[in-house]
């Protein structure tokens, strides 16, 4: 299945943002241009996970997404997988492969508003055609998110791999394994004993343990969002146990691509405001909130410039 990129779309900057990520865990580079990953199309126990190919041909200008079963098949049609996945809800890989890579967002009018404020003007002209790269889904959103709270990026990512590697989806391509997060029912499965022997702290456990009852419940199905405005969501999100306003927008903004996401409690991105400013002092939650008014419709990519211009000093790519 070959979708055209829009433009404008950086292909560089996109893999960089894959690779410094912490949303990019879950993939594997199996090529110079071509990112692997295993996705398990809903979260209903019994669901068969399967692994997918994502490459980009510049000279086409377009990325090709291909079920990897051992042997790649090419997916035309996408009406019924059965017969290779032993799957009846991957019915659209299209919409996969829009929703993970941002394919659908209308960079030209975020550019035209976010271009108006001088301050973010140099940063849309640096990482122009940078998408929104996504979680498979919210559920997966708000298990990296829990995963990384209050502590560092290093360690967050350790304990991530660890309980993929322990509990995660699993498909085997040519003898070598890539996993994914677990399903809901494997984490209940686990309990908190089996995820704090990975690592986790006891109240963590807690935390995902509650997502996963939610997420098999339905609860956290997209269209359970479909008709809510940010607020609503994030109040929504943050009736599960562990689950504040900071890490309720993370899941909204990567979980969902809601477009106008400031979660302005993170410490990284009161940094990079602050060096962006030249400031000796950090803007606090309530200073950052009244500041991403002027991005409104849009924070949510003011907000991934700002953190990529902290990951990436330089102006190029090595």
């Amino acid at each position: 299945m070959n979708r055209v990129l829009p433009e404008p779309f950086a292909i560089d900057w996109v893999l960089a943002c894959v690779r410094g990520s912490s949303f990019g865990t879950p993939y594997y580079f199996v090529g110079a241009e071509t990112v692997r990953r295993v996705v398990r199309p809903v979260v209903r126990p019994g669901d068969q996970a399967v692994a997918v190919d994502f490459t980009f041909d510049r000279a086409h200008r377009q990325l090709r997404a291909t079920v990897v079963a051992g042997a790649a098949v090419d997916l035309t049609d996408l009406t019924d997988l059965t017969d290779l996945t032993d799957l009846t809800d991957l019915t659209d890989l299209t919409d996969l492969t829009d929703h993970l890579w941002g394919l659908s967002d209308d960079l030209t009018a975020c550019y035209a508003a976010l271009s108006a404020d001088p301050l973010l003007q140099p940063l849309v002209a640096r990482f122009a055609g940078l998408r929104l790269i996504r979680a498979a889904s919210l559920y997966e959103a708000l298990i990296s998110a829990i995963l990384g709270q209050q502590i560092s990026v290093a360690s967050a990512q350790s304990i991530r791999r660890r309980l993929m590697a322990h509990l995660g989806d699993r498909v085997t391509v040519d003898g070598a394994d890539f996993v994914a997060y677990p399903s809901p029912s494997r984490l209940l499965a686990a309990g908190p004993d089996g995820l704090q022997a990975l690592g986790v702290t006891r109240q963590k456990s807690r935390y995902l343990l509650a997502v996963a009852e939610h997420a098999a419940d339905g609860y956290l199905e997209h269209t359970e969002f479909a008709g809510l405005d940010d607020a609503e969501a994030v109040a929504r999100l943050c009736t599960i146990p562990g689950i504040g306003r900071w890490t309720a927008e993370v899941a909204l903004m990567y979980g969902l691509g809601r477009p106008d996401i400031c979660f302005a409690g993170d410490l990284a991105l009161q940094v990079a405001v602050q060096r962006l400013l030249g400031r000796q002092d950090r803007p606090g939650e309530q200073e950052l909130r009244r500041l991403g008014e002027r991005w409104a419709g849009w924070r949510s990519y003011a907000s991934l410039y700002l953190l990529m211009a902290l990951k990436q000093p330089q102006d190029v790519i090595d």
